[in-house]
């Protein structure tokens, strides 16, 4: 970075030795403009080497020691302003060595009579001069210069993870500063140079140019700051732009850890900023939406943080599946706190796997027990056969495998469809997702029912009603279950 640095300042003594050159050509007053060159040579050669070394001193001293100090914060952030101010200073140096050196050697070489040049023109050459070799070097520096800084705050980024508030800067400034300096500058000093001539008499008297060929190097200056502009200009806004479309895409492919570095203190800067603060938004969005969906379904997750399920409350048809572990208390006593929860872990990976694939939600576990919901919260037409399916792929698994250490038991399951009221119950402080409803009751009975038959897989007549079809049912007969009124057909799955 510093050598680019380095090349960057002292790329504008080349561009004053170029201006040196296009002025020899057209007034072919070679001891007059070499005399300019060696001092633009010895001006923005090596003094400007000298104070370019002096800005870039802090920021190199940061990359050394590995850490961003304050200095070297502060002296990144100017660094653009004072460069381009030590350009200008430089610039006008060499006019007033230039000047100075006039006052005391005669210089009649070419077709200039310096000597013979009315005052009025020098009112108007000064400026003119000014221009040419302060401002549009400061110009051109300044561009040059941003260009590097915005690369430079994007290395700061990669290597210390360091950025810069988007700041208070305005593009429209700075077309507008372009303007002024590529545009309305020039028009001015050439229209007084124009008037100063007397439209081509008072030139005749020390020159044999007549004033539209003694502007015309001029106007090939300009045209040389105004390719500097295009380009570089352009580079200090499609870079910044770029660089966040390059994050975008990351965000697109799902990379949540993308940052875009704030390069400009302009509205892209402030454009970025934002971005990076969306981002943030975003990754802590995709970190509930991951921890939510330990409990439920990704798609589930993201169809409640999307807003697109009623969380206030909604009545739904709705089949709940309650399994149970048969004789659970006499398994645990036999085992360790340790040992117990070892199980249940094993165990419910299994079963919330299992419901889960069929398009279930497990609401909640009740010890060793779990209650799962199907059609809540998102739809599915099938969710009674789903349910029916889910118990007794449950069912095939749990006895046919142990878990923990060698431990193995029977699960029992009961199922009935009814309507519920789905949302969340709860206080301010603490709510919950869930389901509500005498047929969730009755799913909780039938599984109860379970242990006085002997059986694994209860449903009741309405999941039977809608499942009937798609499976095989023994009917059991009409119960009235356990704290009912009404009496409860129930039958056994089959298969």
């Amino acid at each position: 970075m510093k050598q680019r640095y380095y090349l960057s300042m002292l790329s504008q003594c080349l561009l004053l030795v170029l201006f040196d050159a296009i002025y020899i050509m057209a007034h072919k007053t070679i001891e007059l403009f070499l005399f300019f060159s060696i001092v633009h040579i010895l001006m923005f050669g090596l003094i400007n080497f000298i104070g370019a070394r002096f800005l870039y001193k802090p920021i190199g001293e940061a990359f050394r020691q590995g850490q961003i100090s304050a200095a070297a914060s502060r002296r990144i952030r100017k660094l653009t302003s004072y460069s381009t101010g030590w350009v200008f200073l430089l610039g006008v140096l060499c006019f007033l060595t230039g000047v100075t050196s006039l006052l005391f050697f005669s210089v009649n070489s070419g077709d200039i009579v310096l000597g013979d040049m009315p005052a009025s023109l020098w009112l108007a050459e000064i400026p003119s001069t000014l221009y040419i070799f302060a401002v549009l070097p400061a110009f051109t520096a300044y561009f040059l210069i941003n260009d590097f800084s915005l690369d430079l705050k994007s290395k700061l980024f990669t290597d210390f993870s360091f950025t810069y508030p988007s700041g208070k800067k305005r593009i429209g400034l700075t077309l507008l500063f372009t303007f002024v300096i590529l545009g309305f500058l020039p028009a001015v000093l050439i229209t007084l140079e124009l008037i100063a001539s007397g439209a081509g008499n008072q030139y005749a008297e020390f020159s044999t140019m007549t004033p539209l060929e003694a502007i015309l190097p001029d106007r090939i200056v300009v045209i040389i700051g105004m390719v500097f502009a295009v380009v570089f200009i352009s580079r200090s806004f499609t870079k910044p732009i770029h660089s966040l479309l390059t994050e975008i895409n990351k965000v697109k492919e799902g990379n949540f850890d993308a940052r875009a570095t704030v390069i400009t203190e302009d509205e892209i800067g402030v454009l970025t900023n934002e971005f990076n603060e969306m981002v943030k938004g975003l990754k802590e969005r995709e970190v509930i939406r991951d921890t939510f969906g330990k409990y439920v379904t990704k798609d589930i997750a993201s169809a409640i943080l999307s807003q697109k399920i009623n969380m206030a409350g909604q009545v739904r048809p709705c089949t709940i599946l309650m399994t149970d572990i048969a004789n659970y208390s006499t398994f645990s006593e036999s085992l360790s706190p340790e040992e117990v929860v070892k199980v249940l872990n094993e165990y419910f990976s299994v079963v919330v796997s299992i419901i889960q694939q069929h398009k279930g939600v497990v609401n909640k576990f009740i010890g060793d027990a779990v209650l799962a919901v199907f059609n809540v919260p998102l739809d599915d037409p099938a969710h009674a056969v789903n349910a029916i399916r889910a118990a007794l792929e449950i069912e095939k698994v749990t006895t046919s495998r142990s878990f923990g250490n060698g431990s193995q038991f029977a699960t029992r399951i009961g199922i009935n469809t009814g309507m519920v009221v789905a949302g969340n119950i709860g206080s301010p402080d603490r709510m919950e997702y869930t389901v509500i409803g005498d047929d969730v009751n009755i799913a909780a009975r039938l599984e109860e029912l379970n242990k006085q038959y002997d059986t694994r897989i209860l449903v009741g007549e309405n999941t039977y009603d809608m499942a009937h079809e798609d499976f095989s049912f023994t009917q059991l007969g009409a119960f009235q279950l356990k704290g009912k009124q009404r009496s409860v057909r129930v039958y056994k799955v089959e298969g």
